[in-house]
């Protein structure tokens, strides 16, 4: 564990980048952001890292100021309707429902980010380093509903246990000094997410035998009323119907359905993000040259994909948080960035650095 003093300022700035590129799909302000990724090149001994930075004046919307316009379902090129076959099993799970060859993997909805305070513990996610201050770092919890996916509609609740840094990922390509060496990369700041929930069987099939996502099935009820959002956990399934799953409950859901469901949504971002779904987390779009690793290393290396991100409203509203003997430590900041209309794409996993 990394404790942050003297560079708090430097890693609030780049948190700020890496959160709300992945969470809040876009940058309120009169200007707007871009971090395009960045590509390393080996020279010889040498590799020089190129990296771009952008302000973009955005146009007036009604509902988000945005980087640049989201291409719509006709202009992107289809891909493969195939289905998804499992690494490790016969059995056929979901779809390849994407809108774009390069990212045959496609999740509609909307979700919320409700940000907290969060005590660390001494555990860091394999292959990254957990970043905190007096042992507390930027947690919280992200809940989404899907009402397209490549298994069909259903929820998800993730919990995030806090900010990380330098993921050491496995995207191919041997070092040039030793053939025998597999070449890694370094990510620089994300968001781990410490547990992932899913509300059917069939979602963490496909999570976990598709991507490597170590997803846990369990009940998660969404209550439609409500003047505000309100993240509880009952004290226990009194109904008999959770045969001991876990459960949780979100109270004014109504609240996230900030788009007419009558018009065509129009959507704004096509953020790209990095993912490492083996620990469950989103990183901000900059990859650094790491060292060579030996096979025992390369096992460690963390598989990566893009993701990449479009949202046709966000807005920022209350949100109160239920705190149970569960979440001592985490102090809840009140409120939730809501985003509708959203659309996640996926990537296959990075095999060659001539695909990032």
């Amino acid at each position: 564990m990394v404790k942050v003093t003297s560079l708090l300022p430097c890693y609030c700035l780049v948190a700020c980048l890496g959160i709300f590129y992945h969470q809040a799909v876009g940058f309120c302000g009169p200007l707007v952001l871009s971090l395009s990724s960045s590509r390393a090149t080996a020279i010889g001994s040498s590799t020089t890292i190129t990296t771009s930075l952008h302000l973009h004046s955005s146009k007036p919307s009604t509902t988000i100021p945005y980087f640049a316009t989201a291409t719509t379902s006709s202009d992107r090129k289809p891909s493969s309707s195939s289905s998804i076959s499992s690494s490790d099993t016969t059995n056929v799970i979901g779809e390849r429902n994407g809108l774009d060859s390069d990212y045959p993997w496609r999740f509609e909805g909307r979700f919320i980010f409700r940000p907290s305070i969060v005590r660390t513990n001494d555990q860091s996610p394999q292959s990254a380093t957990l970043l905190s201050l007096l042992g507390y770092s930027l947690g919280g919890t992200v809940v989404l509903e899907y009402d397209i996916s490549p298994v069909g509609p259903y929820r998800e609740y993730v919990t995030m246990g806090g900010l990380v840094g330098m993921g050491t990922v496995d995207i191919g390509g041997t070092d040039n000094m030793n053939t025998d060496m597999q070449q890694s990369s370094v990510l620089g700041i994300g968001q781990w997410g410490t547990n992932l929930y899913v509300s059917t069987q069939v979602a963490e099939d496909v999570c976990k035998h598709v991507w490597g996502v170590p997803a846990q099935l369990a009940i998660i009820d969404f209550e439609e009323s409500g003047d505000t959002l309100e993240d509880y956990e009952p004290a226990s399934d009194t109904g008999g119907s959770g045969q001991g799953m876990m459960q949780k409950c979100l109270r004014g859901w109504e609240n996230t359905r900030i788009l007419n469901r009558d018009a065509t949504t129009k959507r704004y971002g096509n953020l790209p993000i990095y993912w490492t779904p083996t620990i469950k987390a989103l990183w901000a779009p900059i990859l650094f040259p790491g060292r060579a690793a030996d096979t025992f290393e390369r096992k460690q290396l963390l598989p990566l994909h893009k993701l990449r991100l479009s949202a046709g409203a966000i807005r920022l509203k209350r949100c109160h948080r239920q705190v149970q003997s569960t979440t001592v430590g985490e102090v809840p900041l009140g409120f939730a960035l809501v985003v509708d209309g959203v659309l996640i794409e996926i990537g296959e996993r990075i095999t060659s650095r001539l695909k990032l």
